[in-house]
């Protein structure tokens, strides 16, 4: 009688091994589960944003600032983005040395007073981007195209799902 329950006991413990082994699988088996649900991606939240019409809330400027920063808008923009709502957030943010060297680098007069600045710059932005903002979001038709065994491609697929 003292061999079996040495058998079914872990005497240090006190815990019967066949139940701490069923936990263990049912811990792995809802792990598993988890990880099989595909986590949406960052196109896939602002397509819903846009659907249920919350464009112009904190969260979608974040959102649609992490895509432009992906897509690289940053650094093929004068203005760092295509959006509007973040680039007047910027001109809020932004210092007179910083409106002079950006109206400079857009190719306007900066010397001029900061009120008018941000106003041609604003305006400036507008007419540049009058086709481009909301528009630089890529559709998943592109995104399906990708192949999963170039590396390349991969590592852009893996970048999309993971924002």
């Amino acid at each position: 009688m003292e061999e079996e329950n040495s058998k079914k006991m872990d005497v240090s413990y006190g815990v019967d091994k066949q139940e701490e082994s069923k936990k263990k699988t049912s811990k792995k088996k809802t792990v598993k589960a988890k990880e099989t649900k595909k986590k949406k991606s960052l196109i896939d939240d602002i397509n819903e944003m846009k659907a249920s019409g919350k464009v112009n809330t904190p969260e979608f400027r974040e959102k649609m600032a992490k895509l432009e920063n992906v897509l690289g808008v940053d650094q093929i923009n004068p203005f760092g983005t295509n959006e509007l709502d973040i680039f007047e957030d910027k001109l809020k943010g932004c210092t007179f040395n910083d409106l002079r060297n950006l109206a400079q680098k857009v190719g306007l007069n900066p010397f001029q007073s900061e009120a008018q600045l941000k106003g041609v710059l604003l305006r400036e932005f507008k007419s540049q981007n009058k086709n481009n903002m909301r528009n630089i979001m890529p559709q998943s038709s592109s995104v399906m195209e990708l192949d999963p065994n170039n590396p390349q491609h991969k590592k852009t697929l893996d970048i999309l799902g993971e924002i």
